[in-house]
Order: structure tokens, then sequence, then C-alpha cells
């Protein structure tokens, strides 16, 4: 019952935060509430929250995608033991990325950074195998080297007077602060050299997935770009650094999701690819328009993956789309949210994601310097919507690769997210466009600033990348030969993993063999002492044994006296 009732209560509070977010708007207001946790003679704790219509809007997306990809969990994860368990780190994770969103403190934003980065470990490594492990480990050391660079930005405002967002301008060291934000935001949002984790996550169940991609954790580091614009924007070279690392993780990204054949992996080369695109956006000052593209993206993203999830769920789990086709016939409801999904990711017209993404490629035509970088994102978006017929050829409208047709009659759970997502990719992208004259500090997207003849360019490119991947498909009968390079992210998944993790780990399973094994747990049958709480066994008859504690005590005793040495000098 509960599972039932809670995805109509977010629902619920979603229409809320959506009327108070067009309040704030008409008022042209913000607010920020102190709340004081705890007081005494000689401190406080108090824990603000920032009211504006960016984090009242940007949270009423999260709760309205939450709804639905609860909604969509409890057919799809219905199987589950433990689906009450998932249902419950679910909404820690929803409940961190509000933290994070609505706290201005920069103390206190740990929480809910700290929050996103726990809980996605956890869901990571939901399904207990090898894999997920590993995947997980990747992740969870990936953010902590985030918060490493948060934790900089944060000792950078030390003499600030207080840890308020709105304090960070007035400090001297506002580069090094500009620094950590952008390092820590580029850990998150996985772009290169750090992009290796987010296909990792794959390994996640899908619900998760919807979640992870759309509108919570890869995007947290971009809202906190967003939170900090202030401050990005009065260092050049910042600013640079976010421009030449967004568009080469749109290229790596595209490049890599041409010759990926997992469905799951290509929506989350695609999601780098998107996440390229806002991180550019931030580079050329066009902050606004980067926070329209990131609610049109949650919306278009969230629909991809539960179309993709319904797809995989009626294939038996499998993900490799070569195995697909005909789906338009067996599921015309899943086909067809996937096909509205694809077309606003490539900015299909009058869809989500044509308003944001044609206004930021027109924009960047004038705030990029040099042609090349230019040409390097019109490549980008080519490769895009290569890409993405790809992917709606091979599983909806190839050749039938299933062995026996599998019952679809039980799948009708899947219309109403199905439905409710397809509603909002089609029509949030100009909702959103007409509200926009209400926000204060208005985005001129008006009929004097399009550019007409850069509109035709962008439809043109879109309609010949199209044409080019369907003579692709048709004229390609064998197999692509798979590229090591390009399926590795431009080997950022060996650099990430083997060549930084694997000296660490020899060390470490050394020192394993040679003090655990050796020193604290010798088998014996003889003599049992007790050290640490631990049971120690050692055969104290046996000469190698006693010789090998003598070898390791010798051994940490010199390491001792070199720490001392250290420490002291």
């Amino acid at each position: 019952m509960m599972m039932n009732i809670l995805p109509m209560m977010l629902m619920s509070s979603s229409l809320l935060l959506l009327f108070l977010s067009m309040f704030i708007m008409l008022t042209n207001m913000s607010y920020i509430i102190e709340w004081e946790l705890y007081a005494n003679l000689a401190y406080s704790m108090k824990l603000d929250l920032m009211l504006e219509w960016s984090t009242i809007l940007y949270s009423s997306i999260v709760i309205f995608i939450s709804s639905m990809v609860l909604k969509f969990s409890n057919q799809y994860m219905k199987n589950d033991k433990n689906n009450l368990r998932f249902t419950y780190i679910v909404l820690l994770f929803v409940a961190s990325m509000n933290l994070l969103i609505f706290i201005p403190n920069m103390i206190c934003l740990l929480i809910g950074w700290d929050g996103l980065g726990i809980t996605s470990f956890i869901l990571v490594i939901y399904y207990n195998n090898s894999r997920s492990l590993s995947s997980g480990m990747l992740t969870i050391m990936t953010n902590r080297l985030g918060d490493t660079f948060l934790l900089m930005a944060i000792t950078a405002m030390l003499d600030n007077g207080d840890w308020l967002l709105i304090y960070t301008m007035n400090n001297k060291s506002y580069m090094l602060q500009s620094l950590g934000i952008t390092m820590a935001a580029m850990t998150k949002s996985a772009q290169l050299p750090f992009s290796s984790w987010l296909p990792a996550a794959m390994a996640a169940p899908t619900p998760v997935s919807a979640l992870v991609h759309s509108s919570t954790l890869v995007t947290a580091g971009i809202f906190i770009l967003y939170r900090f614009n202030n401050l990005i924007l009065n260092s050049m070279v910042t600013q640079k650094i976010l421009i030449i690392t967004g568009i080469s993780t749109m290229l790596m990204s595209s490049v890599t999701a041409l010759y990926e054949n997992d469905m799951k992996k290509i929506i989350a080369l695609s999601t780098l690819s998107q996440l390229g695109l806002m991180t550019m956006s931030l580079g050329l000052n066009m902050y606004k328009l980067m926070f329209f593209h990131m609610l049109t993206h949650a919306l278009f993203k969230a629909l991809l993956f539960i179309s993709a999830g319904c797809l995989i769920s009626m294939n038996n789990h499998n993900q490799d789309m070569r195995l697909y086709g005909q789906f338009h016939k067996l599921s015309p409801m899943v086909s067809t949210s996937m096909l509205i999904a694809s077309s606003a990711m490539i900015g299909m017209s009058f869809m989500a994601g044509f308003y944001s993404k044609h206004m930021i490629m027109e924009w960047s035509q004038t705030l990029l310097t040099g042609t090349m970088m230019y040409m390097f994102l019109l490549t980008a978006i080519m490769l895009t919507s290569m890409y993405t017929m790809r992917f709606i050829f091979h599983t909806l409208m190839t050749p039938s690769m299933q062995q026996s047709m599998y019952s679809h009659s039980n799948y009708n759970n899947y219309n109403y997210p199905l439905l409710m997502m397809s509603l909002t990719s089609i029509m949030m992208g100009s909702s959103i466009q007409w509200i926009m004259p209400l926000m204060p500090s208005q985005l001129s997207i008006n009929e004097n600033s399009i550019h007409h003849n850069m509109n035709y360019c962008i439809i043109l490119i879109i309609i010949m990348s199209t044409l080019w991947s369907m003579n692709y498909y048709l004229m390609s009968k064998n197999t692509i030969m798979l590229n090591k390079s390009i399926l590795s992210l431009l080997y950022t998944t060996p650099m990430s993993t083997q060549m930084l993790i694997k000296p660490y780990m020899i060390i470490s399973l050394q020192l394993y063999k040679y003090l655990d094994q050796a020193w604290l747990e010798m088998p014996t049958a003889n003599t049992k002492f007790l050290m640490n709480k631990l049971s120690i066994n050692m055969n104290m008859s046996c000469p190698q044994s006693i010789q090998m504690m003598i070898m390791n005590t010798v051994m940490s005793m010199n390491l001792t006296i070199f720490s001392l040495l250290i420490y002291k000098y």
C-alpha cells in the first residue's frame, strides 16, 4: 500500500513547489531561512535554507522525476525481496539532492554532497556481484576525490567570516575557491578526465540510473557551478577549463557511443555529452540557458531511461541492443516514448530539448573564440544525432533477434510513468520558455535575438547526420570492429582503475600476506593469544613460524622508528 501512495505524495509535493516557484518569480524575491539547531554562550549551530525561483523549480523537477521513477520501480523491482529497502535508499538519495539544492552554507552543503556519494555507492553495489562492487569502488573513489577539491575550496573561505555563499567574493583567495569548486564539480559531473565512473555506474538497477543520469548525482556538480556562477565568471582560467573540458567530453562520449552496443551505456554516454554541453555553457557565461537545458534534459533523460528499462524488462533483462528489434510492434507505448525522448535529446523541433539546445548553439557561435572550437562543438552535435538514430534503429526497427516471443500483457503498469514523462518532455520546453519573461534578469528569448540563418544550419546538420546514420546502418552488413581506445573512453577507464589502483593493491596484498596472515593469524593447534580483540594463533614449535614472527616484528619496529624520525624532523 505504501509503495502506491508514496509516488502520489511526491507528485503533490512537486506541484506545490512548482506553484511556489511561480509565486517567487512574480514577487521577484529571494529568502534565506536560518534554523538555529543549538546555541550556548560560546557558539551556535544554524542550518540555512535558500528559497529562490531556481532552487525551488529544480527541486520540483527532481521530486517529480523521483515519483515517476518510484512508480516505475514498483513494477520493475517487484520480484526483488528487498524492494522496500531499495525504496528507502532511493528516498535518502533524493533527500540528499534536495539538501544540496537548498543549503547555501558551504559546511552544511557537505551533508548533501557526501550523502549523494554514499547513497550512490550503496545503490551501485545493490546487486551483490564483483562487477557491481568494482563499479561502486570506482564511483565512490572518484567522488572522494571531488570531496578533496571541495574541502580545498572551503579552506580558502576560512577568512570570510561566514560560510554563506554570498560572501565568496569578499576574499583574496577567490581563485583557489573557484578552482576547487570547479574541479569538485568536474568529478561529480564526470567531465574529462574523470569520466570513467559514469558508464561503470550502470551496474546499478535501471530505476537508479534514471535518477542518477537525469536530475540527481551527475547534475549536482553542474548545479554547484550554477550556484557559484559569480565566482566562476571572475576567473578566466576557470572559464577556459570549463569550455575545453566541456567540448572534449562531448566529443569523446559521442564517438564512444557510436561503437557501444550496451543499451544503458549508450544512454550514459549521451548523458556525458549533454553534461559537456552544460559545462561549456557555464564557461561561456550562459548560466541561465544552462539551467534551462538542465531542466529539460532531466525530463527527457528520465523518460529515455524508463523506456529503456521497459525494453530490458521485456527482453529478459538483456542489455545488448543488437538482440532487439521490432519493438514498435510489440509495445507501441514504450516505442513512442523512446522516440519522443530521443527526439528531444537531438533537439528536434518543438520538443523539450529544442528550445534550450538551439539557443545554446546560437549564442555559442558569438561567444566561442576561435573557429576550431565551434567546429568541434558542431561535430559533437552531429555525432549525437548519429548515435541516437543508431540506437533507435537497433532497438525498434531492425528484424527481431528473439528466439521466442514473451508475453507483454503484464506490463501495463509502465504506461502511467511513460505517459506523464512523455507529456512533460514535449510540453515543458515551451512552457519554461513562456515563463522566462517572469524571471528576474530575464533571458533574451525573443524574435530579434534569433539568427535565422544559424537556425537553418543547425536543423540542416541534424537532418544530414540523421541521413548519414541511416546510410551507415543500411550499408554496413558486418559488425564494426570495436576500437579498444574508444570503448575505454580514451583510456580514462584503465587510467582511473588499473594504472592508479594496481600498485597500491599490490602493496596492500603484500602487507596482508606478510602481516595479517603471517604475524597476526598463523595457523596452529597449540598456543593461542588474544591481541587487540582478535584471535591470534601461533605454532611455537615450528621454527619457520618463529622466524617469520621475528622478521615481521623487526620490520614493524623499523617502520615505527622511521615514522617517528619523519615526524620529528
